[in-house]
């Protein structure tokens, strides 16, 4: 295969896995609706540097995440494909950086392409692409900010210069997006990867131009959104940074140190298994003038993850930037270990193949006998034949696949086979999503959707803060009062305008109570919806809707 149809196909195999299915499944609530409304917010109201979510102030993270999403917004309107596309797109740009850092160290064209499709069809990269979240987007900034840092540490005089002011450039957009970690990683490595190759002197002198290119980045952003949320900087520096790294509050759950490496492998696959072959393949490339590359993708992967661990609380997305230099020496190693004749036993590939092709006759068996004989819950609610149907083709169309990779007569048409073997799988996920399992809170959107018009016309509407993210986001409205436990809607700031929508059981029933005109709609669960129904003096609802864990009542 040409190295013109390899950079065609991996971009193919982008663009089906993660950009045209990204909008493919229900948003999954609290993250998804709650960055959708912030950027919505923005996009509604023209104000870039008022950072609120559904009328309240929040201050968790910067704007450059929110921006893109809001751009997106404008571009395609406020839906789900919008919302996501900005992950979807910075997964393709972490990918390209793996492309330009495999080239980068090898010296081979051909090694680009396949580090792309390496890390575009790696689970980790490719869920936090699918999610409405500011993880892709900030490992983009990251893998873009180290790409331009190695490109600096190979080149001289004026080359060095601009490579350096751009990964400055790009460590301050990944300020922007989520904070000090858009520092602290690019730092830990650079120095990491300096002291191994014994540079004594660049850990001194060359951290001033990145520095310098980020303050240029930053400043300005930091100074207007200073001047439109006074308190934001204190509450994000000291409280989202400092206090959460020693003592994590409920969303960021304590974990111990080991938590983050144990994940590694598990956002590695559909290439975990083949990681000890990759390590073979490289323990022999390295004495082919990539140690100084291949030193650079571990100290990317060893150093942030002590820092990292060391934090009381850990969240899974946290290791996401580390996959574009895993990609890298995946792809590094396994290239190395075929053309050294590396490669797995004729009896290993046909036990995988055929293991692929027992859950495909699984898949369809499932079809007929169904899965309750088993003690299976019900997976999904509509049309259940057709995804199991859409698996088995699936593995079927991996098992295939995976033979033909194997008649290739050169390593980079190997390892292209072999990522495409998973595509459409991968490509199927969403479409996969299991929506008989997942809690009605969380995915509510059927529940809301058919009451949209008593919830928009409603004066008063109240709802619990586990749905308050996805009532704002189905009804546009931003004017909503959360009823008992806050959560994230108390964010803390003690502003009066925001307390005053915080409010408590009695005081919804006192409303309802007193209320005379134009309404009142309350979304909740069926523990307070009953508390509600029977309480002295509350009329009988004109609306009763019970859909799962989600109820939807009014009084009009």
């Amino acid at each position: 295969m040409s190295l013109k149809r390899q950079a065609i196909w991996s971009v193919v195999v982008f663009l089906i896995v993660s950009v045209l299915v990204v909008g493919v499944r229900p948003m999954i609530q609290p993250d998804e609706p709650r960055y959708g409304i912030i950027a919505a917010e923005m996009a509604e109201t023209g104000q870039w540097f008022a950072l609120r979510m559904a009328g309240f102030h929040y201050y968790e993270k910067p704007p450059m995440g929110y921006w893109m999403m809001a751009a997106s917004i404008e571009a395609f309107g406020e839906n789900t494909y919008a919302i996501r596309l900005p992950s979807a797109l910075a997964a393709g740009i972490s990918a390209l950086a793996a492309w330009l850092l495999a080239v980068r160290i090898t010296g081979r064209r051909e090694m680009g392409p396949l580090a792309f499709i390496v890390q575009a069809t790696t689970i980790g990269p490719l869920v936090m692409g699918s999610i409405a979240n500011l993880d892709s987007m900030f490992s983009a900034w990251v893998a873009l900010c180290m790409v331009s840092f190695y490109a600096a540490c190979t080149s001289t005089s004026r080359a060095r210069i601009g490579w350096l002011a751009l990964a400055g450039a790009t460590s301050g957009f990944a300020f922007l997006t989520k904070g000090l970690l858009g520092f602290a990683i690019p730092a830990v490595t650079a120095l990491a990867f300096l002291a191994w190759e014994r540079r004594w002197w660049d850990m001194l002198r060359m951290p001033l131009i990145p520095l310098a290119g980020a303050t240029m980045i930053v400043a300005p952003s930091a100074i207007l959104l200073h001047h439109s949320e006074p308190g934001f900087w204190n509450y994000f520096i000291v409280v989202e940074h400092f206090r959460r790294f020693v003592n994590p509050d409920s969303n960021q759950h304590g974990e111990p140190w080991w938590f983050l490496i144990v994940l590694l492998p598990v956002g590695g696959v559909m290439w975990t298994l083949i990681w000890p072959r990759a390590i073979r393949g490289l323990s022999l490339a390295t004495r082919f003038n990539l140690r100084g590359g291949v030193r650079f993708a571990v100290a990317w992967i060893i150093a942030p993850l002590v820092l990292l661990s060391m934090s009381a609380g850990k969240m899974p997305s946290y290791i996401a930037p580390l996959f574009v230099p895993i990609a890298v020496l995946v792809t590094l190693g396994l290239v190395s270990a075929h053309e050294r004749q590396i490669t797995a036993p004729v009896t290993a590939r046909r036990i995988g193949r055929w293991i692929l092709r027992i859950l495909a006759l699984a898949a369809i068996a499932a079809i007929f006998t169904g899965t309750a004989w088993i003690g299976a819950p019900v997976i999904w609610t509509t049309s259940p034949n057709l995804h199991w149907i859409v698996i088995a083709i699936a593995l079927l169309l991996w098992a295939q696949i995976d033979r033909w990779s194997w008649r290739a007569v050169d390593a980079p048409t190997w390892l292209m086979r072999s990522a495409t073997a998973p595509v459409a799988l991968l490509a199927a996920i969403p479409f996969l999503f299991p929506d008989g399992i997942v809690l009605q809170t969380q995915i509510p959107w059927q529940a809301l959707e058919a009451n949209k018009q008593v919830l928009c016309e409603s004066s008063q509407l109240f709802t619990t803060s586990q749905l308050g993210h996805c009532v704002s986001w189905v009804t546009g409205r931003r004017d909503m009062l959360i009823v008992g436990y806050a959560s994230e809607f108390d964010n803390e700031l003690k502003l009066p305008q925001d307390d005053a929508r915080l409010v408590s059981l009695d005081d919804v029933i006192a409303r309802i109570r007193s209320s005379t005109a134009g309404g009142i709609a309350v979304v909740t669960i069926p523990a307070v919806a009953s508390k509600l129904i029977a309480a002295p003096g509350v009329p009988a609802p004109t609306t009763h809707d019970v859909r799962g864990d989600v109820v939807i009542l009014s009084w009009r």
